[in-house]
């Protein structure tokens, strides 16, 4: 069905009303374009029929956020899906007729059967060209096989390029397009902005109205709430009412100047019409919205604004750095550097070689967080009094340093939990610290005792203790000391050669203990047999004493 057929009573949004709205990326926009697709919703049913597709959660809650007044106009709820169980639970106790949320988080939903698709009627993608450098492209692709291909797609982006015509025929095949003429012969219009994230624009506002001192403005913004935060803001900061004052449109602006834009403007006839004949326009916009403001000013010239604060912060840094380099230059020898530079003062003043330093300086700056966060610092153990009979655990022992001392875990090493006691390694700059605050401290109904584990070296052991009086001059009693430089075992100077013991073996393949002979058997060689010229002679006969009868 082509997009401008009637459409048949009671009919839903069909595939043939695919449609591709270029416009800026400004959350309000998201509510007057899918406006007509509110109105076709049915209240009736409790299903999601409207799923807005958003680049992150964050976008989601935007969405979901600039959706509900409109939505609540028509009886219709709205619930935005951010990663965790919430949008699960919600989903399934109650209804809700709109979800918006990112592609892995619908996906979750889908996959977890707490999104049900065979309701869903439009699909909303907001916005294309933001979705698609997301991380979460490749989970489009997955979300949007798994949805039914009856519904139509609504598809917003900031301006159509070649791969972003492809992607829309992909995800909105035979979309009509929705794009505002050029303008021919417009002038360009010039801004000043500032950015900052949804949630601190009026945070901004404030800093962007002391850096000016502008005596008078317009404050112009097409959300309620966002008008109604900017006036307070105004008023917080002592501006008469006539003076500061908000407007949802360009015929509300008449006559203030300079325009300071909270939303953007939702065409670039409005964005003329707020700029006027010559009037000065400001912007406070997020990162992704410059490329929508470029457009609007049709091509345009857009400068940023550097905020009193900011520039505070800079001299400041300034200040600091010239701070290091005096305690440098009045506590440290550079006479070897002034050497390395000598050269150079033919060709440069010295002012400019520090200057050059600096730049260097500057240009390794980058690398060095990666390096540091490589690097672990020097650990320190610390001897805790608790153990595996206390039914302790190492999270247990890390919770109980990170409450008590404060430390992070980065400064907290190895843990090891033995039978009376555990080894807690910390980092050494706040070992004391770290084991005075830990000690007096409660882990499992046990009160803890906590030092710095000293080496056995350093406490004097064994190793340093003199030998006793008789002990072997290798070392003391008990240390056999290193077996390293004992060598092996054949050059010990043994009588015969010890090293193959193979022979031996016989006596255990037996299984029984060898016989060594004894008395008349043993043979003329004895074990003591001191040889023939070494015997006693026998005894003398006579008569045999009383012993030698017994």
């Amino acid at each position: 069905m082509e997009a401008d057929a009637k459409e048949p009573a009671g009919a839903g949004i069909t595939r043939g009303q695919n449609a591709v709205h270029v416009v800026p990326m400004d959350w309000p926009t998201l509510a007057r374009v899918l406006a007509p697709a509110l109105e076709r919703l049915d209240t009736s049913r409790g299903e999601p029929q409207l799923l807005v597709v958003t680049a992150d959660a964050e976008s989601a809650v935007a969405a979901a956020t600039a959706l509900v007044a409109a939505a609540s106009g028509h009886g219709l709820r709205v619930l935005a899906a951010t990663p965790g169980p919430r949008a699960a639970r919600l989903l399934r106790a109650s209804s809700a007729q709109i979800v918006a949320g990112a592609p892995a988080d619908l996906v979750a939903l889908l996959q977890s059967s707490a999104l049900k698709p065979d309701a869903l009627r439009v699909v909303a993608l907001a916005w294309l060209d933001v979705m698609v450098g997301s991380p979460d492209a490749q989970p489009l692709e997955t979300l949007l096989g798994e949805l039914p291909k009856e519904g139509a797609r609504i598809v917003l982006a900031t301006e159509l390029s070649p791969a972003y015509e492809a992607l829309i025929e992909r995800y909105a095949r035979r979309a009509r397009r929705e794009v505002e003429p050029a303008s021919e012969g417009a002038a360009p219009l010039s801004v000043e902005y500032v950015t900052a994230p949804a949630t601190g624009r009026t945070d901004a506002l404030r800093r962007l109205l002391d850096a000016l001192d502008l005596p008078s403005a317009g404050l112009y913004a097409r959300d309620d709430r966002v008008r109604d935060q900017a006036a307070r803001v105004a008023r917080a900061l002592g501006y008469p009412d006539d003076a500061v004052r908000t407007a949802r449109s360009a015929d509300e602006a008449v006559g203030a100047d300079p325009i300071v834009l909270l939303d953007l403007p939702a065409s670039r006839e409005e964005m003329r019409a707020l700029a006027g004949s010559g009037r000065k326009i400001y912007a406070i916009v997020q990162p992704s919205q410059l490329g929508s403001l470029r457009t609007l000013l049709s091509n345009g010239t857009l400068s940023p604004i550097t905020l009193v604060d900011a520039a505070e912060r800079a001299r400041g840094k300034d200040a600091a750095l010239r701070a290091s380099l005096r305690d440098v230059l009045s506590s440290s020898d550079v006479r070897r550097e002034v050497l390395a530079i000598e050269p150079l003062l033919a060709e440069f003043d010295g002012v400019e070689i520090a200057a050059a330093a600096l730049r260097l300086l500057e240009q390794q700056k980058p690398a060095r967080p990666a390096t540091a966060a490589t690097a672990a610092p020097p650990m320190t153990a610390l001897f805790v009094n608790l153990g595996e009979r206390d039914g302790v655990r190492p999270q247990e022992l890390v919770a109980a340093v990170t409450s008590s001392a404060g430390l992070p875990t980065s400064q907290i090493g190895r843990i090891e939990v033995r039978d009376t006691h555990a080894i807690v390694e910390v980092a050494a700059s706040v070992a004391e610290l770290v084991a005075g605050k830990l000690t007096g401290s409660v882990v499992r109904g046990r009160r803890v005792q906590a030092r710095v584990d000293t080496p056995r070296e350093a406490r004097g052991g064994r190793s340093d203790r003199p030998p006793r009086p008789g002990a072997p001059r290798g070392g003391p009693r008990g240390v056999r000391g290193d077996r390293r430089d004992r060598g092996d075992r054949g050059d010990r100077g043994d009588p015969g050669d010890r090293s193959d013991r193979g022979d031996r073996g016989d006596r255990f393949d037996r299984g029984e203990r060898p016989v060594r002979p004894y008395g008349r058997d043993a043979g003329a060689k004895k074990p003591f047999d001191r040889g023939a010229s070494e015997r006693r002679p026998p005894r003398a006969a006579g008569p045999r004493s009383r012993r030698d009868d017994g």
